[in-house]
């Protein structure tokens, strides 16, 4: 789990830059320190379901950090 928790700070980047001005990027860490991983990732599925709106490597980051979490 070491690793879901290193990526959290990215993922958690990849939401604020598509939800500026909300509070989603500390909500998402929230959910990851609380081990609240329904809530992390229903966030990263909702960013998902926009592709056209992601950048780069941000769906393949999202993907893996999915891919992660089905093994908690």
């Amino acid at each position: 789990m070491q690793i879901v928790y290193e990526l959290t700070p990215v993922i958690a980047d990849i939401i604020s830059a598509h939800c500026p001005g909300t509070r989603a990027r500390e909500e998402f860490v929230k959910a990851c320190i609380r081990g609240d991983w329904h809530e992390a990732r229903e966030m990263v599925e909702g960013m998902l379901a926009e592709p056209q709106w992601l950048r780069g490597h941000q769906e393949r980051r999202l993907k893996e950090f999915l891919e992660l979490m089905k093994l908690h």
